[in-house]
């Protein structure tokens, strides 16, 4: 079998020129299954020719004490891309580098976004927050007193945060019309209930995003809608229509298969069936595909497994 960057290089080369049925795509997998790899290669393919922002599983931080009230106008600055995909910091620390460093961060721009991040942070929690001035503990005020900002709700101010920067720096800044937004775990120290919630939030909130996301969460997966949903399982790439999977026991037998102890493996026919047919129906047909419809060519099949062997070569 065939996989590594070569399956990653033709998955994210059809991501790129939307030949898959939506434009937008929700990737699973185990962590050693390539999806951080995927999602690298995908961003250097775009900035060939399309405009792309990376937000990476670490960049989730709000430092309170670090906010900035100061309102001075920010500049798209390629250098929060080109540090991110870096090798000492792509998924192992938080980075901003609004002038070009790795020591500047992203509360520094807070100040010009600061209502904005509010009424969005409402509409998705219905808590609202303001940040206490010269508060050295790095306090909020949600209206009834003071108290810490939790790990999620850092999460959510942070990528709303960049979401409104690039919106405001690049998509008004420059009249672009749509740009790839790529999110690691975007569940990343959200709850269940914000996980569930995400992701068709930001979908009608910024609307000119074109999304790749990589998730962990079964909840993620089930309450979002039109998107491809990528799966990486045992060294096969497999594209389903996410609309098909739209309760979370459905999603939990594919992380059951992804997760689980015992993994089915797809060298068993019926798997390897399955795959075949979902990347043909989807768009994401490819070189590893031809070479299992081949093998299985030449196999003795059962009368069903012989039916959709024919939708797959009719298809």
């Amino acid at each position: 079998m065939k996989f590594g960057l070569e399956r990653i290089n033709e998955i994210t080369e059809k991501m790129v020129k939307k030949e898959l049925p939506y434009i937008d795509n929700i990737v699973i997998g185990e962590n050693s299954s390539g999806k951080s790899l995927l999602l690298k290669k995908f961003i250097e393919k775009c900035q060939q020719n399309s405009n792309v922002y990376f937000i990476d599983a670490v960049n989730r931080g709000f430092d309170v004490k670090k906010a900035s009230k100061i309102k001075d106008k920010p500049e798209f600055d390629m250098a929060v891309l080109k540090t991110r995909l870096g090798e000492a910091y792509f998924n192992l620390a938080d980075s901003f580098s609004f002038h070009g460093t790795s020591t500047e961060c992203a509360e520094m721009i807070y100040g010009n976004y600061e209502e904005d991040v509010q009424k969005l942070f409402y509409s998705l929690t219905g808590d609202k927050f303001s940040i206490v001035n010269g508060d050295p503990l790095g306090e909020v005020d949600f209206g009834d007193g003071k108290g810490l900002l939790s790990s999620g709700y850092q999460a959510i101010i942070r990528i709303l945060l960049e979401l409104l920067y690039y919106q405001d720096t690049v998509i008004q800044g420059h009249g672009v019309n749509h740009a790839w937004i790529v999110v690691d775990e975007l569940d990343e120290f959200l709850s269940p209930k914000y996980s569930a919630l995400i992701m068709e939030f930001l979908k009608e909130k910024f609307s000119w995003a074109r999304w790749v996301v990589a998730t962990h969460s079964c909840d993620l997966v089930a309450h979002t809608s039109e998107a491809n949903l990528v799966i990486l399982d045992n060294n096969v790439c497999e594209v389903v229509d996410i609309n098909d999977y739209s309760s979370i026991s459905e999603v939990q037998i594919i992380f059951g298969r992804l997760f689980g102890e015992r993994k089915v493996m797809p060298s068993e026919t019926e798997e390897i069936l399955r795959h075949l047919l979902n990347n043909k129906i989807n768009g994401a047909w490819g070189s590893y595909e031809e070479e299992w419809l081949n093998k299985l060519q030449k196999k003795d099949l059962s009368a069903s497994q012989k039916i959709i062997l024919q939708q797959i070569q009719r298809w």
